[in-house]
């Protein structure tokens, strides 16, 4: 099974990629700060799943949120609807969505876009809510 992993290099990323080799019978397939939302399309190729990790939770500048959660989440979901295909995407969003300043805001836009991309296309989305992660 082939594996998008966003936030690959972060910690609960480089520890899912740990297990999933462990496990055996996965490939993964690492989106990093390295790269840019160009290349979701060409990182899509032949996945079956997703699991989105990546976000911004301590930026220099509170726009960060915005570009960093939303605007990444939103990426994701285009490139997922131009595939044609369904491709299921797990999404790390945190308690703070709840909240009702920069970074909850931002969690509560990038949860609205993978519910969205559900609404349309019925590609399945699951969204789970961590508390204070560490690490």
């Amino acid at each position: 099974m082939k594996v998008l992993v966003t936030g690959a290099n972060g910690f609960i990323g480089k520890n899912l990629q740990m297990h999933l080799q462990e496990q055996g019978g996965f490939e993964v397939v690492p989106f990093t700060r390295e790269h840019t939302e160009q290349d979701l399309p060409g990182l899509l190729e032949g996945v079956d799943w997703i699991v989105h990790l990546a976000g911004i939770n301590r930026p220099q500048d509170p726009a960060e949120f915005t570009t960093g959660n939303a605007g990444l989440t939103q990426a994701l979901c285009d490139a997922v609807q131009a595939t044609g295909r369904s491709i299921p995407i797990i999404y790390s969003s945190s308690i703070q969505a709840e909240r009702e300043n920069d970074y909850g805001t931002s969690k509560r836009a990038a949860e609205n876009a993978l519910l969205a991309l559900h609404e349309a296309t019925g590609n399945p989305v699951y969204i789970y809510r961590l508390a204070n992660v560490f690490g």
